[in-house]
């Protein structure tokens, strides 16, 4: 295959993963089918086919890039946050929560629509998740540990935190009246507030 066809390749693949996207988020999983997908995409079903499966190997592949970019850019930010739990824990949720301000079909496609997939789909999908959610128990645990933060329950607490998160593309608009940067900043002095944080 020369170049010039695995480029084309790859274009119709990233133009059905988009499609797929738009399908799932208007429609939903269950109401979203290939030919309908195939139809955003400008293709046919057959083409479709030719790159996925099914919808769940579509809604696995879409879920899995979003959790892994969103994981990356949250550990990107923390490299700069230095040592105090504190600043680690409001960086950390600032990068959480406007990653989820600018990729909102990503984001409520994956809290909506993980459900539908099987018990292998589901596998591949949750590891960054996971691995996220992690990184904020061992920040809010230490800040605990070094008298930082007040707070009984840390992994209920960071449950709240990711869920308030989570509820951003439900209301936030890019031309609304705060932009994501904004939104991000006051999620994470309410994030610090949650945690108990008295600032010294």
């Amino acid at each position: 295959m020369n170049t010039r066809s695995g480029t084309a390749l790859v274009g119709v693949r990233d133009r059905i993963l988009d499609a797929a996207l738009d399908e799932f988020f208007a429609a939903g999983f269950h109401g979203a089918t290939m030919r309908t997908i195939a139809n955003r995409a400008g293709c046919s079903a057959a083409n479709v086919y030719n790159h996925f499966e099914n919808k769940s190997e579509l809604l696995v592949e879409i879920l899995r890039a979003a959790s892994d970019e969103q994981f990356t850019a949250t550990r990107t930010a923390l490299r700069k946050a230095g040592p105090d739990p504190a600043e680690q824990w409001r960086t950390a949720v600032v990068a959480h929560a406007l990653f989820t301000a600018r990729n909102p079909r990503e984001c409520l496609v994956a809290n909506t629509e993980l459900r539908y997939l099987g018990e292998v789909d589901r596998k591949r999908v949750v590891g960054s998740r996971d691995a996220q959610e992690q990184l904020f128990v061992d920040i809010a645990e230490k800040g605990v540990e070094l008298g930082i933060f007040e707070v009984p329950h840390v992994h209920q607490a960071v449950t709240a935190v990711l869920t308030m998160c989570a509820g951003i593309p439900l209301w936030f608009r890019p031309d609304g009246p705060l932009s994501a940067t904004e939104v991000a900043g006051d999620y994470g002095r309410y994030a610090l507030n949650l945690l108990g944080y008295r600032p010294s």
